[in-house]
Formats: structure tokens, sequence, C-alpha cells
């Protein structure tokens, strides 16, 4: 009994937490270089942190520099990336608080004592004062001004703001005051008494020097509004309706959008499903139709859908061409052996809001996401979340903490709901209708079902590894075990009613 006892309160330890934190170090390109990188010094972490007591720690008089766009800083434990040492990260600065796989620290270069609790998270970089750079005056509608950010502070920028027609000054903290310039969209604020003379618009990018008061504002390029409107998509506008399924676009030319379609009722002479693109809200401005769903040229008549669902649409304004589409969501990350490119899970889905993916195995204690359409790319999508089984992701989020097990997965794209529930029981799996061979082998292992196609095979090893993954979605299966070493694995295999696991062997 007290070996079982025993057993039983290591695996807890185990499923339901990080290792022991031991040691805490500042690691990161900002703070001499990321571990493991060519000529970073040893194993061990340069910038080891004091113990305070079993949950603070503190460094002294540590000398960053400003963080690159990839670089900055992070907190690991015990000298390692390896699960489950945890590291801690964040995008505030000086003072946040830290979550495990969370981004890099964007610091700011400077001498700084920097404290750190390894139970909440929270982190402070007590150093030299960073400058406050604020944009105001009545071309700015909120009260307290908008703030400017800094990798150096030097240089501050402020991205995607919409200003009023007014006048606008930069305040800056350490100089006690506000100043303008006579310019606009660039000049020098250098003038506490002039006030810089804005248009109304929205400006991709405002940029201040505070060593010499340069600024420039860049306004964002003016692009057609295109929405898809009709009864398929909410109802035919009136003008001057505003269009509700209003497009995005970078360039004027590609746009592209999330709209939830109903299809048509099948009653002839009824609208029901119909669908058109228009332009900038009005009838008297270009439109483009068509005579096919869910791909086509441009056409004269409307579109009519004829499935229901919440499509991805991709409509090129050039040649009116068009393509709704389901996105394909995966779950991919280390809890399932590795981020993306050959470790993406795909889930299923009928109407392109609700995903689901069933017995799917957790190898690790660790961290996963969805994603779209296996990609990392601006374009797609990724969701992640701080919440464990279940929850609501935000875009891109954290790394969810996923728990070793075998689960069933949910996803709505919609809501943002999600949940692992354990997976579907198993007994129905037909072992006699399903085969592996030759077992041992010397190169591949064979898999065969006789009752539905393999979803998904993923080759552990002893200690918890997955070292093959593979999704056939077929019901033969090869996998080569050519560069595996010599030893015992086991085979996890999924189909769409249930899972198994068999032990296979390396000669």
């Amino acid at each position: 009994m007290k070996t079982k006892l025993l057993s039983l309160l290591l695996f807890f330890a185990i499923a339901v937490g990080y290792s022991q934190v031991n040691s805490v170090a500042l690691v990161g390109e900002a703070a001499g270089g990321w571990p493991g990188d060519p000529g970073n010094p040893g194993p061990t972490d340069l910038h080891q942190m004091t113990r305070v007591d079993a949950d603070n720690w503190i460094l002294v008089d540590v000398t960053l520099t400003n963080a690159t766009a990839g670089g900055g800083v992070k907190f690991r434990a015990n000298n390692s990336w390896d699960q489950p040492n945890p590291n801690w990260g964040s995008t505030a600065f000086p003072t946040g608080v830290g979550i495990v796989g969370g981004a890099n620290i964007p610091c700011v270069g400077g001498t700084y004592t920097v404290t750190f609790n390894s139970t909440t998270g929270a982190y402070h970089f007590e150093g030299p004062p960073i400058p406050v750079v604020k944009l105001v005056g009545t071309a700015v509608s909120e009260a307290e001004g908008l703030t400017l950010t800094t990798s150096d502070a030097v240089n501050f920028t402020l991205t995607n703001a919409t200003l009023l027609a007014g006048n606008a000054q930069f305040n800056i903290d350490v100089a006690g005051g506000s100043f303008g310039g006579s310019t606009f969209p660039e000049g020098d604020a250098q003038d506490a008494a002039t006030m810089i003379p804005v248009p109304a618009g929205v400006y991709t990018s405002i940029t201040f020097n505070l060593d010499n008061g340069h600024y420039v504002f860049t306004a964002a390029p003016v692009y057609p509004s295109i929405a898809i409107v009709g009864p398929g998509a909410g109802g035919w506008p009136s003008d001057p309706q505003v269009d509700a399924n209003v497009l995005t676009t970078t360039d004027g030319e590609t746009y592209r959008g999330t709209v939830t379609l109903t299809a048509w009722n099948g009653v002839e002479g009824s609208d029901t499903g119909n669908i058109k693109f228009r332009s900038n809200n009005d009838w008297n401005q270009p439109n483009w139709g068509g005579t096919t769903f869910p791909t086509g040229p441009n056409g004269t008549g409307n579109i009519v859908v004829n499935q229901a669902g919440t499509w991805d649409v991709e409509f090129t304004r050039s040649t009116g061409a068009y393509r709704f589409y389901f996105p394909q969501i995966s779950l991919t990350g280390d809890a399932f052996g590795g981020w993306g490119d050959g470790f993406d899970f795909d889930l299923e889905t009928t109407d392109g809001a609700n995903y689901m993916i069933r017995n799917i195995t957790a190898v690790a204690t660790n961290g996963a996401k969805f994603r779209s359409n296996h990609s990392w790319d601006a374009i797609n999508v990724t969701y992640g979340s701080t919440s464990f089984p279940s929850g609501l992701v935000s875009s891109p989020g954290d790394n969810i903490p996923v728990l070793a097990g075998d689960y069933s997965v949910t996803l709505n794209r919609v809501t943002k709901e999600f949940a692992f529930s354990p997976a579907l029981a198993t007994e129905n799996f037909n072992s006699a209708a399903f085969k592996t061979y030759p077992n041992p082998t010397h190169n591949n292992w064979n898999f065969t079902s006789a009752k539905g196609a393999i979803e998904s095979i993923q080759i552990v090893d002893v200690l918890g590894k997955t070292v093959l993954s593979t999704t056939p979605k077929a019901t033969t299966a090869v996998v080569d075990a050519s560069t595996l070493n010599t030893g015992v694995y086991f085979a996890k295999i999924a189909t769409a009613t249930g899972s198994k696991t068999v032990k296979v062997v390396k000669n």
C-alpha cells in the first residue's frame, strides 16, 4: 500500500506542475545571449539570480542592451529549456507578470537590479528611469493622451492611431512639458508654444526622436471598402446603410475576412442565400457577383450560397475572383511532439465554426496552441490560452498548459470556447481488424486498419518522448523506423472510433 501511495503521489506531482525550481537565471539576447548559442559560456546560465526565500529571487547590477526584434530576456529555471523546467516571459517592461513559456521581455538598455517571484511570475527591473512620451492635444480623443513605446529610450513610436482634426504636441515627462512644431506630417518639436496641425485620419505610425525632437506622422493608405452583402449574409443593404461584413486589406487588391452565411432554401425565385461583393457602401460604386460557390470568377449575377457555415473569404478587387473556404485548424506544440512542420494534428469541421479531433494523445505535460492552415504567417490565426482543460482562447494567446493524457478536443472559432475532454472510450477499437508488421523490424513498421482510416500514429520512446509522428488518414500507413536507435517503442494509433497503444520493437 505504501509503495502504491508513493507512486500515486509522484504521478500527481508530475501531472499537475513543473519541476522544482532550484535556480533561476536571467537569459536572452539582451543579457549576453541565449544559452546554447555559439560563444555562450558553458551550460550554466551567466546571470544567476540569488535566492531570497522559497519564492523570491534577486539579481543586482546586471547590464542589459536594448531588445531587438526577437531579442529581449526571459527568466528560466534550472539552467534548462527542457520540460518540465519552466521559463517565464511577458511583453511588459519594466514591471510585469511572467507567463510560463511567454514572450521575450522587451527590455531597454541599462543597468538594473531585478527581482522575480517564481511562484507568481511577478518581476521588476529597477534601474535608470525610462522617459514617458505621450501625444496630447485636441487631435487626441483620449484625455490622458496616447503613450508611445520605445526599445532604446531615444526613439519612440505610436502605431495604428486614429486622430481627430486638431492640434497636437509631444508631452515628455523628463522634460517637464509638451513640445510641438509648425509643420506636418514631419518636423521638429522644440517649442512649447507651438502646436502641430494634424488632419483627421488613421496613422500607421507616429515616430518621435527624444534626442533631436524630430517627428514623422505616417498616414495609413486609403483603400476602397469592400463588404459582402445580400440575404445570405444578413440582407440587402438600403443606402446609406453601412455594410456590416466589411473585409480587410493591406494593399487595396486582396481582401480577406470571416463571414457567417446562410444557404439558399431551394425555393425557385427566392433570393435566400444570395450574396454579392460591393464597394464603399454604395450601389453606385463597383459591385461583383458570380455564378458558382464557394469559388469563382466575377459574374453579373448573385452568388448563390449552397452550404451554410462560417467561412473565411479571399477576394481580388482587380479581377473579382473570390474564394470561400473553411480554414484548416490544427493542434500543435511540445505536448504533441513538436511545433508545426510535421506536428500539426488537424481538427475536423462541417460548418467552419465548430472543430473537433477525437482521440489525440498528449505525450508530455507541456504547451500547445491551435493554428490555422498549418502556418504562423500573419494572415493566419493562432489561438492560445492559459486555461486548461477548457476556457476561452485568444489570438495569438499564450501556450495552453496541456497535461499528458488522451483527449477529444473541441474548438469553436466564433465564440473562442475550447475543451480538452477525456478521450472517447476505446473498447470499440477492433484489435482483430488492426495489424502491425513486421514487429520487430529493421526498417519500416506497416500499420493497417480494416474498419476505418488511421487518423494519427505517434511513435513514443520509453521516456515518453515522441520520436516520430504522422497523420495518414488512410487505412494503411508505413512508418520509417530506419533512423531510430535499437530498442522498445510505443505506437499510439488513433482512428475515428477509438485509440490503441501497441509495443513495437526496432532491431
